[in-house]
């Protein structure tokens, strides 16, 4: 592996971490919102593989830096951002960031795995990208309580700001930093810009979390096609 690219992997398992810490400490205030103890129960194993999924990320960034926390910290303002404002005050609230505000790490992190070196690919997409039953648990969990027209209403416009900031962290990490555009380099035979292969990583990702939405009913089939 280059310099360069190591370096870049380096930033964007730092991005990860922290994303994944701040995801860990979203799951384990849900606790409190629990309407029994058997769902306070389940939501604390839901954080604990949080928490497992963090530690597996920022080891493995240990193994690549010795300054793992330092890169960490370069990250926690776009994430703070992001989850500060995150709609955790009430089940529906929370509802629609655990079925549409989450999954978008999961999204990237498939949609980035082919760039990365084959150590890091299997850590990120074991870290991120091996939660489907609770994803389609929390999409589920959602459905229940989309049950009028006031709370659908409700979900889409939380989800358009979830999706709204998630964007703009996604442009300040790409603006703050050229790891992707590193990772995302033409190789000898490849002919399409770094620029626009990461511009064309966002597409995706977007495209995967509208298909949540069409799916829920939030949004019509023609406006993802």
């Amino acid at each position: 592996m280059s310099d360069a690219r190591e370096l870049a992997t380096v930033e964007l398992l730092g991005a990860l971490a922290y994303g994944q810490l701040r995801s860990y400490a979203a799951t384990a205030r849900l606790i409190e919102l629990a309407s029994d103890v058997r769902r306070a129960d389940a939501i604390a194993t839901v954080a604990a593989a949080e928490y497992d999924a963090y530690r597996l990320l920022a080891g493995h960034l240990a193994g690549l830096t010795q300054l793992p926390l330092a890169v960490m910290e370069r990250q926690k303002p776009a994430f703070d951002q992001y989850f500060d404002r995150a709609p955790l005050d009430d089940r529906l609230g929370a509802a629609v960031f655990f079925a549409l505000g989450l999954p978008i790490a999961a999204d990237f992190a498939r949609a980035v795995a082919p760039r990365l070196d084959e150590s890091t690919a299997a850590v990120v997409l074991e870290a991120l990208a091996t939660r489907e039953d609770f994803e389609q648990g929390a999409i589920e969990a959602l459905r229940e309580q989309l049950v009028d027209a006031a709370s659908n209403e409700r979900a889409r416009h939380l989800n358009a700001d979830l999706l709204g900031r998630a964007l703009t962290t996604y442009q300040h990490v790409v603006s703050d930093s050229d790891a992707l555009r590193v990772l995302f380099a033409s190789g000898p035979e490849e002919t399409e810009s770094a620029e626009r292969r990461v511009k064309r990583l966002a597409i995706e990702v977007l495209g995967e979390h509208r298909r949540r939405t069409v799916a829920l009913g939030l949004e019509d089939l023609e406006d993802v096609t």
